[in-house]
């Protein structure tokens, strides 16, 4: 999944972080990375942590009244991404990759369109 303007929510330090997450999911879909895969696991779960964390910190400073069922599916995203790296972790393999690259890209794409997008235009809005 590559990034494209249609996923642009307008707010600066947001839209360059989704960039980021999704360079790292493509990472996993990159043979010439195979080698890499752990190392990549790894900045994808440290970047999510640091992600979420900045856009809760806009959440809060906005006072936007859906903070926390934001934070909600934040969380439940880390919690799925997390059991889905243990598994690779048990047994790297091809389909493992696959499972996490799918998940995080489509959950990514929809909590963009939906939910980020929400919050950008009360963000925009203030």
């Amino acid at each position: 999944m590559l990034w494209n303007d249609s996923l642009a929510t307008g707010v600066a330090l947001i839209d360059e972080q989704h960039k980021e997450l999704f360079r790292a999911i493509d990472m996993l879909m990159d043979t010439s990375q195979k080698g890499r895969i752990p190392e990549v696991l790894k900045f994808l779960s440290d970047y999510v942590d640091k992600h979420f964390a900045d856009e809760q910190k806009l959440h809060a400073s906005s006072g936007y009244p859906k903070a926390a069922v934001h934070r909600t599916y934040h969380e439940n995203f880390v919690r799925t991404l997390r059991e889905n790296v243990a598994k690779y972790n048990a047994n790297p393999n091809i389909p493992a990759i696959l499972a996490i690259n799918t998940m995080a890209s489509n959950w990514l794409t929809e909590h963009i369109m939906v939910h980020d997008m929400e919050f950008s235009r009360y963000y925009k809005s203030r």
